[in-house]
């Protein structure tokens, strides 16, 4: 394994675009998040703070990152178009390695960018927690969505992968994954049930990181119903739905992310390289 992710690093670091894309998309991020926390709106029942403040920024700052998952999905593409071109993969089988191997490389680096997402989101959601709210009591409550963020992050890059696999050209395959995105599988999931639709690859994934109910976060107790739920919550209004238990998401996306590394596997077994 380590001869697999020194492999896979001499080659990243010498791969420019790497290195931009992967600048493009710290920047954005990290300018995204301070423009939002220059922004100061405050009304009865919703308070543009919150949203730097624990918990409720676990859910905000994983929401705000999964906009530039389409970046990293792209960055994997663009790596693994590059093995295609250069026939890279091919020499990699000359000098010894068996074709699992190559999908075992290509998976590490999956993990190391899906960790650095994760680091960044964790370290920079610690910062302005620790700055916007008075104590850190709150600092551990809803962290979970951290780690399902990281899985929907790999689950993109999967996909990504899965594309440049089977198609072979990058630009092919970058055109592909966007229009997947929208407006192809929105168009195929309207011909099916509303019942059926969370559970197409596409839905599921961007479900793991759903937007936040911006008005239920109110630290306002008079919008409070009198059993304890929020009066403004989008999803009790109808205008967000509340789609499947995330526990069910998890599952789901799991078992996507699985059966396409599986396709990955038999196709770079069976084709040419």
């Amino acid at each position: 394994m380590r001869k697999l992710l020194n492999i896979e690093l001499v080659k990243l670091l010498n791969y420019t675009s790497f290195k931009v894309i992967l600048g493009l998309h710290l920047a954005l991020f990290l300018l995204l998040i301070f423009v939002s926390s220059q922004i100061n709106i405050s009304v009865p029942g919703f308070d543009t703070k919150n949203f730097f403040r624990f918990p409720h920024l676990w859910e905000y700052f994983p929401w705000i990152a999964s906009w530039f998952n389409l970046l990293l999905a792209i960055l994997i593409i663009m790596v693994t178009g590059n093995e295609f071109s250069y026939r890279t993969f091919r020499q990699h089988v000359i000098d010894g390695l068996t074709r699992l191997d190559l999908l075992k490389g290509k998976l590490l680096v999956i993990l190391m960018i899906a960790l650095y997402s994760f680091l960044l989101v964790l370290l920079s959601g610690v910062v302005y927690g620790l700055i916007h709210t008075p104590g850190p009591a709150l600092l551990f409550s809803g962290i979970d969505r951290l780690f399902v963020y990281f899985l929907q992050t790999v689950a993109y890059m999967v996909i990504g992968l899965l594309l440049v696999v089977l198609l072979r050209g990058t630009a092919l395959s970058i055109i592909m994954f966007i229009l997947l995105r929208f407006p192809v599988e929105p168009i195929i999931r309207s011909f099916f049930n509303r019942a059926a639709r969370p559970f197409f690859p596409m839905k599921s994934v961007s479900g793991l990181t759903p937007t936040p109910e911006f008005l239920s976060i109110s630290s306002e107790s008079t919008f409070e119903t009198v059993d304890g739920g929020n009066a403004l919550s989008l999803s009790e209004m109808g205008i967000i739905s509340e789609g499947l238990p995330l526990y069910l998401q998890v599952i789901i996306v799991i078992a996507y992310t699985a059966l396409f590394l599986g396709i990955v596997a038999y196709a770079l077994k069976r084709r040419n390289l």
